[in-house]
């Protein structure tokens, strides 16, 4: 308990100080307003990460000896990422391709120093394959990549992405704390309690972004957590992953597929189209209109849609052992992502918001 306090605690400490600070570190450190997919009014600080990952590290210092290997082993090889994350937040002049690339390449780190990569699936085929260390390796890291790409993509209204990575990583201790696997427990607890520190600045008014670096730590750190609990414990099935990630992995595919065909553009592109985009000026306008508070729409918008991971988190906790219940659980996942998203393109038509000037706001 002490130590998932220290992690909370040093993370709000350095999220409030952040703020407090500002106009000392605005002219480096801040998020304009300017860009196709903002939603915001202010400039806003975008190095919330730094809040997240000062909370792991302070608390990775009082953490039992025989229980923070694997949480080092995370910390330590989250670096190549955590610095190109940085470098856009700070810069905002790193390609997202070289953000990729970084973040596989700490995916290489990760999987070579904890000797834990995806050489099963269940699949039969895909299981031979796998059998390759290399290509279990190269694998696992284009996935801890993906992943971190994608909780960044998702990084669009207040207190997504990280209340969606406290709701998953709050499931992965569960099921790691019923497993006897007290290592991948506690791991989960601290980073969710540094990103709830981080939480209760960003979240509902959105004093602080989690920036890029920090999208990218907290995802890759959910994605290693995800491949060593699975392969560090039998009972656990292969798809404990891919229902744990369903929705970020979903907004990203869906996002790649709709930039490529419908709009021709290349997948790092960014648009107004996300799911978050689109409720946000949709059911969330209605919704806060209503309340008469229009200042909580991007929180709103956060709220509603984190009833995806806690729709894949609760299924995962409850059936981490059976793989057929979670393969459906990933379907009635995308299946509803889909609906939800087919219907709030209706209530705003799509092609509308690609022709909006990048200057204009809701």
């Amino acid at each position: 308990m002490i130590v998932t306090f220290i992690s909370c605690f040093v993370s709000l400490t350095v999220a409030l100080l952040i703020v407090l600070t500002k106009p000392l570190h605005a002219k480096f450190t801040t998020d304009s307003a300017n860009g196709v997919q903002k939603i915001h009014k202010n400039p806003t600080p975008r190095i919330g990460g730094l809040a997240v990952i000062s909370g792991c590290v302070a608390a990775g210092f009082l953490m039992p000896s025989g229980t923070s290997g694997l949480f080092w082993t995370i910390l330590l090889a989250s670096i190549p990422a955590v610095i190109f994350g940085v470098a856009e937040d700070v810069t905002k002049r790193v390609g997202p391709t070289a953000r990729l690339a970084a973040t596989i390449f700490a995916g290489v780190i990760f999987c070579i120093a904890s000797g834990y990569s995806v050489d099963h699936t269940e699949f039969a085929l895909l299981d031979i394959v796998l059998a390759w260390s290399f290509v279990s390796i190269a694998f696992s890291a284009f996935a801890i990549g993906g992943t971190a790409n994608a909780f960044n993509l998702i990084d669009g209204v207040n207190g997504l992405a990280s209340g969606s990575c406290i709701i998953v990583l709050s499931g992965l201790a569960l099921v790691a704390w019923r497993v006897g696997d007290v290592e991948v427990s506690m791991a989960s607890v601290v980073v969710a309690a540094a990103l709830a520190g981080f939480f209760f600045v960003n979240f509902p008014m959105g004093k602080l972004f989690l920036g890029d670096a920090g999208a990218y730590f907290a995802g890759f750190v959910v994605a290693a957590l995800t491949i060593a609990l699975v392969e560090r414990n039998e009972a656990v099935s292969p798809m404990l992953g891919l229902l744990a990630l369903c929705y970020p992995v979903t907004e990203t595919v869906v996002s790649i597929q709709r930039r490529i065909v419908r709009q021709g553009s290349h997948p790092g592109q960014p648009d107004r189209l996300h799911l978050h985009s689109l409720i946000y000026r949709s059911r969330a306008k209605r919704i806060a209109r209503f309340l008469g508070v229009p200042r909580m729409r991007s929180a709103l918008t956060g709220l509603m849609l984190m009833a995806f991971p806690l729709l894949s988190t609760a299924i995962m906790v409850e059936f981490y052992d059976n793989t057929a219940i979670m393969a459906i659980g990933c379907a009635i996942t995308v299946l509803l992502y889909l609906v939800v998203y087919r219907k709030a393109a209706i209530l705003r038509p799509i092609m509308s918001f690609s022709r909006i000037p990048a200057s204009s706001r809701a």
